[in-house]
Parts: C-alpha cells; structure tokens; sequence
C-alpha cells in the first residue's frame, strides 16, 4: 500500500514537473508590403532674354527682314515687331497656374502705338491674349486634362511632357506725320520697358476642380 501511494505520488510529480518546465511555439510568419514612391511635379516659366525684331514695314519687298534696333532708324509708316518666347513647364495631376505678363509702357511714346499679343504653341494666327504695352495680360493653364474645366477657353493644355511654349509678339507702329516745320518726334528715342512673366500655382477658379 505504500508503495503504490509512493509511485502515484512519484507520476503526480513527474507531471508537474514537465507541464512547468516546457513551452508550445506558437506559428508566425512576416511579410514587407511596398511603400511605393511619390514623386513630385514641376512648376517653372523661362523666357527668352530679349526681343528678337524684324521690320514688318509694307510695302517691301524684304518685309518681314530681322534688323538691329541699335541701327535701324523708323519713319512714319513703318512697323517693328519685336518677338519672345516664353516656356512654361507644368507637370502634376491636380496642377493650375496662373501666368502673367506685365510691361512698362514708355514714358514718351514718340509717336509710336505698341501693342502685344501672346500666341499658344503651334497657333500663329490667332492670339489668346492681345493689349497695350504696359497693361497686364493674364493667362491660365493646366498640366492636364484631369484639372481642365470644359467651359474655360482661356485654359491652355499643356503638352503631354507637361511643357508648353507660348511666343510674345510687340507690335511698334510709327503713326507720327507732318511735313517742313511740322515733322514731329525727328530723332527721339523711346526705350521699351522690360517684359516682365511670372507664373503662380491655383488651387481654385478655371482650369482647376479639386
């Protein structure tokens, strides 16, 4: 009797001993998801240094020729027209922008009407812009079709590598007439102001839907 209480005393023990000495593995297993990357777009404007000029006089039959305003004198009747091409970089999903245009008018016009226009690239007939030297012309773009509004003509597209190229014309018209002691501005200068582009990010209006 007792040594049949000794080994049920002896198992007993012998499975406390194991059931507290041992673990169970429980299973894992890792993995990585890829984070991905996120690339950023582009904003920029650049534009020609300065005029290029051709003398757009009628009627010659070299109209149309480049000249070099240091040299080339007007007269009443002629008309100069002065060229700059301004490239614009846009690329982003949800990119707009604002692209503006200023110029300072002469102090003394010297019988001289300036204007410019603004032609989008690929179009040399029909302007999108058109004024006065030194009043402000405002311009909207859109990288690409998923911010462009339908219904606003002024937007222009971008091309697919998110640049486009926009050219400047400056039209100088000599109108000043009078004859003997009348000839009017008779050697004046008039010094053209600088043209001044800027271009500036939109998050709302034409062009733009969030």
């Amino acid at each position: 009797m007792k040594n049949k209480t000794k080994g049920i005393i002896a198992g007993v023990a012998g499975i406390a001993l194991l059931s507290g000495g041992s673990t169970f593995a429980l299973w894992s297993a890792q993995d990585t998801v890829e984070g991905g990357t996120i690339v950023n777009g582009d904003l920029n404007v650049v534009a020609d240094e300065s005029l290029s000029w051709i003398d757009a006089s009628a009627p010659r039959g070299d109209a149309n020729h480049a000249i070099d305003l240091d040299t080339w004198r007007m007269v009443p009747g002629d008309v100069a027209k002065g060229t700059q091409t301004v490239d614009v970089t846009l690329v982003g999903d949800n990119l707009a922008a604002r692209l503006d245009l200023t110029s300072v008018a002469p102090g003394a016009l010297n019988g001289l009407v300036l204007g410019y226009e603004v032609f989008a690239e690929g179009d040399t007939t029909t302007p999108v812009a058109a004024g006065t030297y030194g009043a402000p012309a405002t311009l909207r773009f859109a990288a690409n079709d998923k911010s462009l509004e339908a219904t606003t003509p002024t937007t222009i597209l971008v091309e697919e590598d998110g640049t486009t190229t926009l050219t400047v014309v400056v039209t100088a018209t000599f109108t000043d007439t009078g004859s003997g002691q009348a000839r009017n501005n008779v050697t004046a200068s008039t010094v053209l102001g600088n043209v001044g582009v800027s271009l500036t990010q939109v998050r709302t209006g034409a062009g733009f839907s969030s």
